[in-house]
């Protein structure tokens, strides 16, 4: 749902992903298509606003999942990502949350709908509301730390698939360990497919470009290139078993 810049290109407001899901019914695959458009003002989501939404799914978790507006400190939600409390940080999650609302996903035969069991169209913005108490208005408690003054509100078809258990836990302290958002994306795609089995081949062109969100432009060379790192980090933290490139990435054509 982000691109894996650091920062947002202002010349570029919409980026589309496409893959394809088997169709039981029909038994023929069928394209999913994502759509993302940007506000004028902030742009694109990228790999750190990416992360800042696992800070606010735990968020919410910490509440039981009760209500999709939910309070929080900053300071507390720094913490769970892992950020320095610090200036620049503080700046960052308020641009990155400002950036949320702005932003619109049009999902095309993508987005589960897990009641119906079924991939549905859905068009939504992440975020409905967020208010934000400025530095020098933070209270702070007995401890010095800010208390839960701000408050995010989900959209509503993204709550009620929280709630209907279409969440797969994460292991924070591992993906912390993880330096380029290339590891991270690919731990996270790869985390939620380990559920239902341990070994899984992917097309690499649509792993790399539709799922992690690597360059359409670059070639197969390049795409290896680029993944190589992230999967040697996987690997190094003991997610990944070491394999050979020649069995990593096997040509099958």
């Amino acid at each position: 749902i982000a691109i894996l810049a650091s920062r947002p290109d202002k010349t570029l407001k919409t980026v589309q992903f496409e893959d394809r899901v088997w169709d039981k019914g029909s038994q023929v695959y069928v394209p999913r298509r994502l759509t993302i458009s940007a506000s004028d003002r902030y742009g694109l989501p990228t790999a750190l606003d990416d992360e800042l939404v696992l800070g606010l799914i735990q968020l919410t978790r910490e509440d039981e999942f009760q209500s999709r507006k939910v309070f929080f400190s900053r300071y507390h939600l720094l913490k769970i990502l892992g950020w320095r409390t610090e200036g620049k940080n503080y700046a960052r999650l308020e641009t990155s949350l400002k950036r949320w609302l702005g932003v619109t996903f049009y999902y095309q035969n993508a987005w589960w709908d897990k009641s119906a069991r079924a991939w549905v169209d859905e068009n939504f913005h992440l975020l409905e509301q967020v208010s934000l108490y400025g530095r020098n208005r933070r209270t702070a408690g007995c401890d010095g730390k800010e208390l839960a003054l701000s408050m995010f509100v989900w959209n509503e078809v993204v709550f009620r698939s929280f709630q209907a258990g279409y969440l797969k836990q994460i292991d924070l302290a591992l993906f912390r360990r993880l330096k380029s958002p290339v590891a991270k994306r690919l731990y996270r795609l790869l985390d939620k497919r380990f559920y239902h089995r341990v070994v899984w081949h992917f097309d690499l062109r649509e792993l790399a470009c539709e799922h992690v969100g690597l360059s359409r432009g670059y070639d197969i060379g390049q795409l290896k290139r680029k993944l190589r790192p992230a999967i040697g980090e996987l690997v190094e933290v003991g997610y990944l078993e070491p394999m050979a490139d020649q069995n990593r990435f096997a040509r099958r054509g």
